[in-house]
């Protein structure tokens, strides 16, 4: 039984965990709480006299209850939970069914959430087994009424009651961390989780720079350090903008991950070694190298033709700010775009150094890719216009022109072949919030089926978009269960990208 793609209502997990002792307190309603596995869950024994609904198998609940999850979490006032609580008061059987669904996914947006979490799985470990992901992509302890000094104080959630929750979670396969937790992350911590959590699959620290969150991740993964074992079980990990870690915890790190498939350091202090000590077995997917300073581009680019881990890339972000360093110049796009391997769909090379020279280039790629990002490079609006002409065969539904000096409103709408009327493949067209402004007033939007969207510092013209979301497109596989388009940030779970992620990879 697999991760659910969507996150639950912890409205309804509140009331499960209010209720768990009846799961382990009903004896008969539990087969071996000491078992919890994947596979199996805890149905009623003797004589069987269930309904017919409650004869299905453990997969089936598995498929319907995935359903019943509400995409976000609950706020203010508002109930989401009903189906839930509801399946949660029906049977025996559909308890224990509904328990695992709703404890296998645990989000937790403020402490307190934590501490009732932790006495539950404490109290009873079978609850502890059920856990599968623990997510704190929502956490804060902003607007809770409180001072910082007044959330130390209380001590909900710290170093010591979070390695007491990794110990628990005996079967936990994602931990998904972010900034604001940081402060709460030491050695102990680190070594919990990268040593004794078996079945650990991805790790998400997504911005964490905290002092302490640095000394502990440098005295842990740390190539000297003798407890590191050979390899980590690990296959998605995202460090991006963690910035304060020295090239010393990649070092450690990145030669011990072999089966590795999504690979996030956008904003770090990677080295060309440290990527380079990557184990062939590894298969990566999806790949953000974007703004790390360390990185030259040459051996970038050796990196990605020759090394057998990105041989099947998908997914490969090389954002830059060229304005403060530009990784490829025009040699390394010369070298690198017309041997970028086949299964590539999405290509960012925003601040490379491209020219009208490369469109050749780029014209083979566009019928392959489906997300490519253009900005800060020097092409025209000939050059971009020629990319949906009809021979290229384009298959993009997003693109990002975003710091072109010659996209403007006018040459987006006027010129032959203009993109606003013509690219009726087109999806998603990202520009500057000035340029998209000026598009609107144009009238060149909505006449030609645009809206125009924005968040944080990003900007969007959206195709034929009926709804207030900022983008309504399709999902792809390769997108691991997001229906956006244009993410900056490597997921390390499967779902709609939210919460600080959807920050970091929509608005910055």
């Amino acid at each position: 039984m697999g991760i659910h793609a969507k996150e639950f209502s912890y409205e309804s997990w509140e009331y499960a965990v209010d209720t768990a002792s009846a799961a382990v307190d009903t004896s008969s309603a539990v087969v071996d709480t000491a078992s919890a596995t994947d596979s199996c869950l805890f149905f009623p024994v003797g004589p069987d006299a269930r309904a017919p609904f409650e004869k299905l198998p453990v997969e089936i609940y598995d498929q319907i209850f995935a359903h019943l999850i509400p995409q976000q979490p609950p706020s203010g006032y508002q109930k989401r939970n009903a189906d839930l609580s509801a399946l949660l008061k029906t049977s025996r059987t559909l308890y224990a069914a509904t328990l695992f669904t709703i404890f296998q996914n645990a989000l937790f947006p403020t402490s307190p959430v934590y501490t009732k979490f932790l006495d539950q799985i404490t109290n009873h470990p079978v609850l502890g087994s059920m856990v599968r992901r623990m997510d704190f992509s929502q956490y804060t302890s902003v607007g809770l009424g409180r001072t910082g000094r007044m959330n130390m104080e209380m001590q909900h959630l710290t170093a010591r009651t979070l390695t007491l929750g990794l110990r628990s979670a005996c079967n936990l396969r994602e931990f998904l961390a972010q900034e604001a937790l940081g402060p709460d992350i030491n050695a102990q911590v680190i070594e919990q989780l990268f040593f004794n959590v078996p079945l650990l699959e991805a790790v998400d620290f997504c911005g964490a720079s905290a002092s302490k969150f640095k000394e502990a991740f440098t005295e842990v993964l740390h190539p000297w350090n003798p407890r590191l074992p050979q390899t980590f079980s690990l296959q998605r990990l995202s460090l991006h903008e963690c910035t304060t870690l020295p090239t010393t915890v990649f070092a450690a790190l990145l030669p011990r991950l072999p089966n590795l498939s999504h690979l996030d350091l956008s904003h770090t202090q990677v080295t060309d070694s440290a990527l380079s000590a990557i184990p062939a077995s590894a298969n990566i997917t999806h790949l953000s190298l974007s703004k790390c300073a360390r990185l030259v581009g040459p051996d970038v680019v050796n990196f990605l033709l020759h090394h057998p881990a990105v041989r099947n890339l998908k997914v490969l972000n090389l954002h830059y700010d060229a304005s403060r360093y530009r990784l490829l110049s025009a040699t390394d796009v010369q070298d690198l775009l017309p041997n970028l391997p086949s299964s590539l769909v999405s290509l960012n090379v925003t601040g490379a150094s491209i020219t009208s020279d490369h469109l050749p280039l780029i014209l083979p790629l566009v019928s392959r890719l489906e997300e490519l990002s253009l900005g800060h490079t020097e092409l025209t609006i000939e050059d971009i216009n020629a990319i949906f002409a009809p021979r290229c065969n384009s298959t993009l539904q997003y693109l990002d022109l975003t710091g072109i000096a010659a996209v403007t409103p006018n040459s987006l709408h006027f010129t032959t072949n203009a993109i606003l009327t013509h690219a009726t493949g087109l999806r998603v067209l990202e520009l500057s919030e000035k340029t998209v402004a000026g598009c609107a007033k144009l009238h060149a939007t909505k006449t030609n089926g645009w809206v125009e969207r924005s968040y944080g510092r990003r900007s969007w013209l959206v195709r034929d978009s009926t709804s207030d979301d900022a983008q309504i497109n399709d999902e792809r596989d390769w997108k691991m269960g997001s229906s956006k388009w244009g993410c900056r940030k490597i997921a390390c779970n499967q779902g709609e990208v939210g919460g600080i992620y959807a920050y970091y990879g929509h608005g910055k």
